[in-house]
């Protein structure tokens, strides 16, 4: 049997795959913990693997550098966030307050996690080009959804492959994004319940006039 295929036997009732997803995993918690705590530079190879426990071998074949592992992190807030905003409006009733609401709430709560909102929206600009293109993909991504939630209420004419709905929904979330940016930054100063209220009167006032837009 050669080197490469004894590598990838069954060790302790673990596969190789197993025991490289298990990994993958605690380097990305780590990843979580260091840059949502203290930030993308101080996310070394030496302190991500002193966090996860593991030899910095299996970092490189897994993420090769520093910014791999905040690519990874990045996409698993996101995909988290997108779960909690999914089922939120999926549960919410077919009305624009409604929808709005769930969507607000959900969001926020969220970002009020200090380590979440600084991965989403301050830690991952400003790295490289390939990582700013997965923010904007992403942000358009969230446009999509957004779109997408709101189709009931204007069937067959708000389709989120459309230049101006999608514009549209890209500009909501960008606002929605400087808004809760600006409460982080702040140290939460302001109740939750007060931002949501005022990002409220933003989107449902928008939407109230796109929707009167489209007849």
């Amino acid at each position: 049997m050669s080197r490469s295929r004894a590598s990838r036997r069954v060790y302790g009732g673990q596969s190789h795959a197993d025991r490289m997803a298990e990994r993958r995993a605690a380097f990305i918690e780590a990843g979580f913990q260091l840059i949502g705590t203290e930030g993308y530079r101080a996310a070394t190879i030496r302190a991500v693997c002193k966090q996860a426990g593991i030899t910095d071998r299996y970092f490189y074949e897994l993420f090769g550098n520093t910014e791999g592992l905040l690519i990874a992190v990045y996409e698993t807030v996101a995909e988290a966030l997108q779960q909690a905003l999914m089922q939120a409006l999926a549960e919410a009733d077919d009305d624009i307050e409604s929808k709005t609401d769930a969507g607000l709430r959900a969001f926020f709560a969220f970002m009020r996690d200090d380590r979440n909102a600084r991965i989403m929206m301050a830690e991952i600009l400003g790295v490289s080009a390939e990582v700013t293109s997965l923010y904007m993909r992403t942000s358009q991504a969230f446009a999509t959804l957004l779109i997408t939630a709101a189709s009931p209420l204007a069937p067959g004419v708000l389709d989120p492959g459309q230049a101006d709905n999608a514009l549209f929904g890209q500009s909501l979330v960008g606002a929605i994004i400087y808004a809760a940016g600006a409460w982080a930054l702040s140290g939460y100063r302001e109740p939750e319940e007060v931002v949501i209220a005022s990002c409220r009167m933003i989107v449902i006032g928008a939407w109230r006039q796109r929707l009167e837009t489209l007849g």
